[in-house]
């Protein structure tokens, strides 16, 4: 009785690692995998107070390239798919990675381009209202300094799509074009609960 119980709870941990952290703490490896629960001792969780084991986190990412020659700036996101977004950075520092809140916005250079993904800036995602699940979709609305807003369709991948499955780009006022836009899987989690979406949650 006591390894079953003990076999449910190292489940539940890899669970709650593999898919609640990978969205909230991001990849210190290829786009295309998702760290495993040891990654988290590389990460300094001071810089990430929202990441815990009874928080949903979740993250999208996409590209916008400005077109025009001024300069605008990513003020914010709203989504009914979460409690609260916020754009983050991410850096490493001896082998350590730390995320932090842009609450004035990220620029995006005339002529130039602004590149969420993996290990970069991102749009974190906390207090998930519903599991992010492979193959669905949710809405955000992406606020800009001077094109304004735009609504954008965010599809739900388990690993990074490829470049081709990516849907066509959406214009902001007549210079920003917002691109490559995808979210990670991510459950959400009530308190210490396992979804059961999840494979990881029946141990052998």
């Amino acid at each position: 009785m006591k390894k079953r119980i003990g076999l449910i709870v190292i489940a539940a941990l890899l669970t709650i690692g593999s898919f609640g952290f990978a969205s909230a703490q991001h990849e210190h490896h290829h786009a295309d995998s998702t760290p495993d629960a040891t990654d988290h001792d590389h990460m300094n969780m001071d810089a990430t107070p929202a990441a815990n084991m009874n928080t949903s986190t979740g993250a999208f990412y996409f590209t916008v390239t400005n077109h025009g020659d001024e300069a605008d700036t990513l003020v914010g996101i709203t989504s009914d798919a979460a409690e609260t977004l916020e754009i983050h950075s991410v850096t490493m520092d001896n082998g350590v990675m730390s995320m932090e809140a842009q609450p004035d916005g990220v620029e995006i250079p005339a002529g130039g381009e602004l590149v969420l993904e993996p290990s970069g800036y991102h749009v974190m995602m906390v207090g998930l209202t519903e599991s992010l699940l492979d193959g669905e979709e949710f809405t955000a609305t992406l606020h800009f300094e001077h094109a304004g807003d735009v609504e954008i369709t965010v599809p739900i991948y388990a690993l990074a799509p490829d470049d081709d499955a990516f849907a066509d780009p959406v214009m902001a006022g007549d210079h920003l074009e917002i691109g490559k836009i995808w979210a990670r899987q991510a459950p959400k989690l009530d308190g210490m609960s396992t979804p059961a979406a999840t494979p990881l949650a029946t141990p052998e």
